[in-house]
């Protein structure tokens, strides 16, 4: 695994470093707005309007998986785990290194396209931060792994005892999230089938409940909107706009009395 970085690395460096405007201070300059996207989005999250659609999702789903958990842990662990679903397990550590977000921002500003440059950063900004919430949520004490042996280094070093939410999945799920915001469902389809598969990889291999990766999910879908709020980018897909940005859940008031409100952007 180390092997395949290092060669990914070269190949990307050695391809974009050629061009006259990338810089080391054009990266550093990349890496700063990026760090501050990651600042702001920490507490925007907690003011993004569509992230009340996703706790109206995750709140049921966690409920179902913690009851579920172990049952659905159990069954799958008792499957085979094929190979491309331990090859998509084994690249999302690779993933976890901002190769996705350097090369991205690499082509952004040798092609002059604002719009990558953008999705580098806000899919730099929400892996770490969700990576970093998901360390911080497994010290609390909520269940341990369902095998707790034959661990890795990533899985102990990095992290609390407690398996939940999922880190091993955010990479996935944060180039999922920023694919669709950015370029739609159909570029997204390809991070999201390797998220699916990891998350299959890591309930039957013992590494994980369901809950862990419904949360590690969650997580990073919180994170992605606190992100995209602090970035202001408009130039979303239209897919994604019509998806999160054609309704507006909040409340109102009538005569002093107070309700829900349901609006519609057509």
């Amino acid at each position: 695994m180390k092997r395949a970085l290092y060669v990914l690395l070269f190949l990307l460096f050695s391809k974009n470093l050629s061009a006259a405007d990338l810089t080391a201070d054009t990266y550093w300059e990349g890496l700063k707005s990026s760090v501050t996207l990651l600042y702001q989005g920490s507490y925007m999250q907690f003011r993004a309007e569509n992230n009340l659609y996703y706790a109206g999702a995750a709140v049921p789903a966690l409920w179902y998986s913690f009851e579920e958990d172990k049952r659905i842990t159990h069954n799958q662990m008792k499957k085979r785990i094929p190979k491309y679903m331990q090859v998509a397990s084994d690249l999302a550590p690779v993933l976890s290194f901002p190769i996705v977000p350097i090369a991205a921002f690499s082509l952004g500003v040798k092609y002059d396209n604002p719009k990558s440059v953008q999705f580098a950063k806000e899919t730099f900004a929400t892996m770490y931060l969700a990576l970093v919430e998901s360390a911080a949520l497994s010290v609390v004490d909520i269940h341990e792994r369902p095998k707790k042996d034959k661990l890795s280094k990533w899985e102990t070093n990095f992290r609390g005892k407690s398996s939940f939410p999922s880190g091993h999945v955010v990479p996935y799920a944060a180039l999922t999230l920023k694919t669709l915001q950015f370029y739609g469902p159909y570029w997204a389809a390809v991070p999201g089938a390797l998220f699916v598969a990891t998350s299959f990889q890591r309930i039957r291999d013992g590494k994980h409940y369901l809950s862990d990766v419904v949360g590690g999910f969650f997580l990073t879908a919180f994170a992605a909107e606190g992100v995209r709020k602090a970035g202001k980018y408009q130039d979303t897909d239209t897919a994604y706009k019509s998806i999160f940005d054609t309704y507006r859940i909040g409340y109102t008031t009538y005569e002093g009395v107070l309700g829900p409100m349901i609006s519609f952007d057509w």
